[in-house]
C-alpha cells in the first residue's frame, strides 16, 4: 500500500493543556519565590502553601496529560494511552459502538467494545478528533448521541453533527441531489427577500465547483476562479462543490465598509480521502437539513446586522459560474444550460 493511501494519524490533547499547565506551574513557583524574598510578618502557613501546592500540582498534571494522553491509529490498529501513560491496544473490529456524551461540561466520545465495556474516552477539544470521528463513520462504527442533551454544546457539536449525518454518493447521484437541495435553499433566500422588502435587495444563488487548489488561493469569494471545464465528464479527485449566495441591490453587489461582499458560502459536496480500509477516496455530501438550518440562522443574523452598519454597492463580476445543479456535465447539458440562460 502506498504511503499516500495508508491510514495513519494521531489524536492528542490540545496545546492549550500544555499552555495552561505551564502557566499555572510557573505562576505558583513565582508567587512562592516572591514570598520568600519579601516575607510578611502575618500570613503564610497553610493559607499560602496549600493553594500554591494545588496550583502547582494541577499545572504539572495538565502538562502530563498533554504529553501522555493520545490515540494512535495505524490502519485498523489503535493504541490508546491515558494521562498516566498506561497503554491499551485494540483494533477497529473490537469496537462495538461509541457514544457522544457530556463529561465535565464538555462533549466527549466514549468507545465501547463488543461486550459493552469502555475502551477509552476522548473529548472533542482534542487535536485530530474530527479526523478520528470521520474514521469511525467511514468504517460504519455505530455512534449514539442525544441531540437534545447536546443542545448546550451546539457550536462545539456542529462539525461532529455534520460528520455523523453526511452520506456518501456516487458521481451519477450528484446532479439529482444538488438540484433538489438547490430548490429548497433558493426558496429560503426568496422567503427572506419577501420578509425584508425594506432592504430592496435580492440574492444571487447557485453552486460553484472547484478543485481544492482554487479554494487555497488568497482573495475574496467573488474573485475565485474555477479550474474545472464547462464539460466535466468525470469528478476530479480534489473536487469541492459550494453553494454560494451574494446579496445584490439594483443589479450591483452589496459590500460592507471594508469592501467585503455580503455573501454566504456553504460547502455541500467534497471528494477527499476515505478512512474506510481499502476505499481510497469518497464523495461526501452534507446533510441538507443541517445546511438549511445554517442558512436560516445566517439570514436571521443578517436581518439584524444590516440596519446597524453602512453598506454600499459595487459593480463586481463573479469570476466563476453559479449553477442550479452540480456534478457531471456533458456537451448536451452545456447546450441546454446556455439555451435556458438565453
Amino acid at each position: 500500500m502506498d504511503n499516500e493511501e495508508k491510514i495513519e494519524f494521531q489524536v492528542r490533547e490540545s496545546r492549550i493543556a500544555l499552555v495552561v499547565g505551564a502557566a499555572s506551574s510557573v505562576f505558583a513557583v513565582f508567587i512562592f519565590i516572591m514570598y520568600l524574598l519579601h516575607p510578611k510578618k502575618e500570613g503564610g502557613g497553610l493559607l499560602l502553601y496549600l493553594p500554591l501546592l494545588l496550583m502547582l500540582v494541577s499545572g504539572v498534571v495538565f502538562c502530563i496529560i498533554y504529553y501522555n494522553k493520545r490515540v494512535t491509529i495505524d490502519e485498523m490498529n489503535m493504541c490508546y494511552v491515558n494521562w498516566m501513560g498506561k497503554k491499551k491496544q485494540f483494533t477497529l473490529d473490537e469496537i462495538g459502538f461509541c457514544k457522544v456524551e457530556i463529561g465535565g461540561g464538555k462533549a466527549v466520545l466514549v468507545l465501547y467494545d463488543l461486550l459493552g465495556d469502555k475502551l477509552c474516552k476522548l473529548d472533542f477539544g482534542m487535536t485530530g478528533m474530527g479526523e478520528f470521528l470521520q474514521y469511525l463513520v467511514d468504517n460504519r462504527v455505530e455512534t449514539e448521541w442525544n441531540r437534545e442533551r447536546m443542545a448546550k454544546q451546539e457550536k462545539e457539536m456542529l462539525i461532529p453533527e455534520l460528520i455523523l449525518n453526511e452520506t456518501a454518493v456516487c458521481e451519477e447521484e450528484i446532479s439529482k441531489c444538488a438540484e433538489a437541495f438547490y430548490k429548497e435553499a433558493e426558496q429560503i433566500f426568496r422567503d427572506w427577500e419577501k420578509r425584508n422588502k425594506r432592504f430592496e435587495a435580492e440574492w444571487e444563488v447557485g453552486f460553484a465547483e472547484y478543485v481544492m487548489e482554487d479554494l487555497e488561493r488568497k482573495g475574496r469569494a467573488w474573485e475565485r476562479i474555477s479550474s474545472l471545464d464547462d464539460v466535466m465528464e468525470k469528478i476530479p479527485e480534489n473536487y469541492e462543490c459550494v453553494l454560494e449566495a451574494y446579496l445584490k441591490k439594483d443589479g450591483e453587489y452589496v459590500v460592507n465598509r471594508r469592501g467585503e461582499e455580503v455573501s454566504a458560502q456553504i460547502p455541500y459536496l467534497v471528494r477527499c480521502k476515505s478512512y474506510q480500509i481499502g476505499e481510497g477516496t469518497r464523495i461526501r455530501k452534507s446533510a441538507e437539513k443541517i445546511m438549511e438550518k445554517e442558512i436560516r440562522n445566517y439570514l436571521e443574523m443578517l436581518s439584524k446586522e444590516l440596519p446597524k452598519h453602512k453598506y454600499r454597492t459595487e459593480s463586481l463580476r463573479l469570476r466563476h459560474k453559479l449553477r442550479k445543479s452540480a456534478g457531471l456535465r456533458s456537451q448536451e447539458y452545456r447546450q441546454r444550460e446556455c439555451s435556458s440562460s438565453d
